[in-house]
């Protein structure tokens, strides 16, 4: 009984040797089949997110522009410093409509000094729409033989005389809010606006803060 003892405890621990081994070996089999990852991998990751970022940066300057207010002439809509996001591609597939704000370029030279440098952008309000009649008496600015509502604009109404002012085709006569001191298209600096001369409408206001929102 003894020797038969003896065995079975050997037999036992031989087993479980076997065990502790085959643990040990398929361990080992897992960490070689599973390299770390190495650092080429890393890097090239970070590649593929900055194109990817890059990409989705082009294509939105491609629908987008963002815009800052400098001057006064759309107070008390917008006031200098103001931060607008501006749409490239909204009158791609339909029209400026009256009451629109606008960002176009202007033939004002940015410089008066080097007229033949880069010109003004303008930010203003649509106010006409091709064949549109204006006239402009008395501070007041009737359309079409209709003086139209302006809740938007500055004090001091809109100075100017406008008598029968036909808006060429696919041109826009635009206004700034504040008619006091805007250079618009009643000045012959700015006149009519070709819409091909429009880079885009103005959306939304980012800053300042309290005033963030979509713009009407």
């Amino acid at each position: 009984m003894t020797e038969e003892k003896s065995i079975n405890e050997e037999v036992k621990e031989i087993e479980a040797g076997e065990e502790v081994t085959t643990e040990e070996n398929e361990t080992k089999s897992e960490s070689k089949a599973m390299p770390p990852k190495k650092r080429g991998g890393e890097i090239k990751d970070w590649v593929k997110s900055i194109i990817i970022a890059a990409f989705i940066a082009v294509v939105l300057m491609q629908l987008i522009v963002p815009t800052v207010v400098r001057e006064h002439s759309m107070e008390p809509s917008f006031y200098g410093g103001d931060y607008l996001i501006v749409g490239k591609i909204s009158y791609k597939f339909s029209d400026p409509e009256r009451g629109d704000v606008i960002i176009f370029k202007s033939d004002i030279p940015m410089n008066p000094g080097e007229p033949s440098q880069a010109k003004k952008l303008l930010i203003k309000r649509i106010i006409g729409l091709p064949g549109d009649v204006i006239n402009i008496s008395d501070n007041v600015v009737s359309i079409n033989g209709e003086v139209i509502d302006e809740p938007y604009i500055n004090d001091g109404g809109t100075p100017g005389d406008v008598v029968n002012y036909v808006v060429p085709k696919d041109s826009y006569f635009v206004m700034g809010d504040n008619r006091t001191v805007s250079i618009d298209s009643r000045r012959n600096e700015v006149g009519p606006v070709h819409k091909d001369r429009i880079i885009g409408k103005a959306l939304i206001r980012l800053y300042p803060f309290n005033k963030i929102g979509l713009i009407k």
